[in-house]
C-alpha cells in the first residue's frame, strides 16, 4: 500500500507503486520500516522532489532522497 503522502500526489499508478518501492526499501534500509514519524514523511517528500523532477531510476531517487537528508549512501560490495 503506497504511503499515506504518496496518495494526494499527481502521479499515474506506476510512478505511485515505484515511489512506494523506493520508500520501503529507504526505511528498511534506515531501520524505520513499521513506524509513524517525521523521519519517514520526509523521506516521502524527498522522493516526491525527485521524481517530480522528472527522475524515474529507483537506485538514483534512493541516491537522491538520503543525500537531500543527508543520510550516509549504503556501502555496496
Amino acid at each position: 500500500m503506497p504511503y499515506r503522502l504518496f496518495h494526494s500526489s499527481q502521479y499515474d499508478a506506476d510512478t505511485v507503486r515505484l515511489m512506494s518501492q523506493v520508500f520501503d526499501e529507504v526505511c528498511i534500509e534506515l531501520g524505520l520500516a513499521n513506524r509513524e514519524d517525521r523521519l519517514r514523511d520526509l523521506i516521502a517528500y524527498e522522493i516526491i522532489q525527485c521524481v517530480s523532477n522528472g527522475e524515474r531510476d529507483p537506485a538514483h531517487i534512493r541516491r537522491c532522497a538520503r543525500k537531500a537528508l543527508h543520510l550516509p549512501q549504503p556501502k555496496t560490495a
